[in-house]
């Protein structure tokens, strides 16, 4: 008689850690838009990953993942695929998303060698607005808008780029 009382308590004894795992399994279902973590930082995927994360996406996302899309594709020498993208960004940005849009009208004029333009809108940037990492591209850009010719702006720009490159890597690699 008493294994069988046994055997009836074990599964009751089982039963609430099995509830409990149900639950813990579908609370990991929803997955938390990570666009704006990517925004943050400096583009870590490629333009595909990015591409793919864009059209499965809605809204703000959407407009994020599209954002690091034109970015990876400029990184990646695509000019003209992110050029299109980048002329397909919506009006309505949030201000995170419109000081990257700034940046990116930049790299984009750059891309293009258009130098004036883009010293033009790094003008109208300012750069104690931008985080860190975009900081570091403002700075880069006003470098290659400067073309290498000598002058206080390229002065200022290799100054305020030397603290924000993370690495001697970069710095090497900037040098």
């Amino acid at each position: 008689m008493v294994p069988s009382t046994f055997l009836r308590s074990k599964p009751a004894r089982c039963l609430p850690v099995l509830l409990a795992t149900l639950i813990f399994a579908g609370c990991g279902t929803h997955t938390q838009d990570q666009s704006a973590a990517f925004m943050q930082g400096t583009s870590q995927a490629n333009s595909s990953f990015y591409l793919q994360q864009m059209q499965q996406s809605t809204n703000d996302s959407k407009t994020n993942w599209q954002l690091l899309a034109i970015r990876a594709l400029l990184q990646e020498g695509k000019k003209q695929q992110a050029i299109d993208l980048f002329n397909q960004l919506p009006a309505n940005l949030n201000s995170t998303q419109a000081r990257e849009q700034s940046l990116l009208a930049v790299e984009v004029k750059l891309a293009q060698n258009d130098y004036q333009a883009a010293r033009n809108l790094l003008a109208k940037i300012d750069p104690t607005n931008l985080e860190q990492p975009q900081q570091a591209r403002y700075w880069q850009a006003q470098i290659d808008a400067s073309q290498g010719k000598p002058s206080l702006t390229l002065l200022r720009a290799l100054i305020a780029q030397q603290p924000l490159l993370s690495d001697a890597k970069q710095r090497q690699k900037k040098y």
